[in-house]
């Protein structure tokens, strides 16, 4: 028992001796504050939790919401604790009302951040939106102001186009004369590496969880995508209809999670260069 109690008060040796200079030897100047703020310090201990070896980052972002399935995100990613990034079209809030309160969910939750993807979703006309890059410029300008976004990063509507730094990649000719235009003012044009296509009607995900993995496993590992190292994922909000728990993207997220160098990041700290 003796053994037992000596090595228990020899840890507390230096905070007993502390105390006791304090209380007979600068009795003026004894209280717990001057203790600690004195003394203590010197007894503190830095513990640097040093990070995983080739850590490789995941950028989960949603298109064309607010939608359906975007009332579940603000809760599931706030209990989640999973930063994702939201591209959002301001005619959609602007026509319904509970779809403005999505996006106020959105403007309240810190895992959640919001990005530029026009006003008007091109009207899904594509080709004719393109056309006129001025005007497609004008699209994005006047949704930036409407929702008031923090941030001068876009996603152009139905094209998979690219503008960070001096690195640009096209995945058709139409819309890249706007994504020149928008680079030049600032905006990062952002695409995407890898889509999980879905059921436009149920919002089911096409592919399998497993498929989604291995492809997710496969890109990082050959250093395919935009930025090696980093690996940009579309989603739509229409894949949150069904309950979290019984989802595929939270089957997607646990199986992730179990590779500790993977890192969950927002678009805005997606490398520069």
């Amino acid at each position: 028992m003796r053994k037992y109690f000596i090595a228990l008060i020899i840890p507390l040796l230096p905070l007993l001796y502390i105390i006791a200079d304090a209380y007979y030897i600068h009795p003026g100047e004894f209280s717990a504050g001057h203790i600690i703020q004195t003394h203590l310090p010197a007894l503190s201990y830095t513990f640097k939790k040093e990070p995983p070896a080739n850590e490789q980052y995941i950028y989960f972002t949603f298109d064309d919401g607010p939608l359906n399935g975007s009332e579940n995100i603000d809760s599931v990613i706030l209990a989640e604790k999973l930063k994702v990034s939201v591209f959002l079209v301001g005619e959609h809030v602007q026509k319904n009302r509970s779809v403005e309160n999505y996006f106020k969910y959105y403007e309240e939750n810190p895992f959640i951040d919001e990005y530029n993807h026009s006003y008007t979703h091109a009207k899904n006309r594509y080709e004719k939106f393109y056309s006129n890059p001025g005007g497609v410029v004008a699209d994005i300008l006047k949704n930036q102001a409407f929702l008031k976004l923090q941030y001068k990063i876009v996603r152009l509507p139905g094209r998979n186009m690219w503008r960070i730094g001096n690195r640009k990649r096209d995945d058709v000719k139409s819309g890249s004369a706007a994504a020149d235009s928008l680079a030049q003012l600032g905006y990062k044009v952002i695409g995407w590496d890898l889509e999980w296509q879905h059921n436009a009607k149920t919002g089911s995900p096409v592919q399998t969880v497993s498929a989604m993995k291995t492809e997710i496993e496969e890109r990082l590992k050959a250093g395919t995508t935009f930025a090696p190292g980093h690996i940009v994922i579309l989603l739509h909000d229409q894949m949150f209809q069904k309950k979290w728990a019984g989802s595929e993207l939270k089957q997607l997220l646990d199986e992730l999670r179990k590779n500790p160098g993977y890192v969950f990041e927002q678009i805005r700290f997606y490398p520069a260069q």
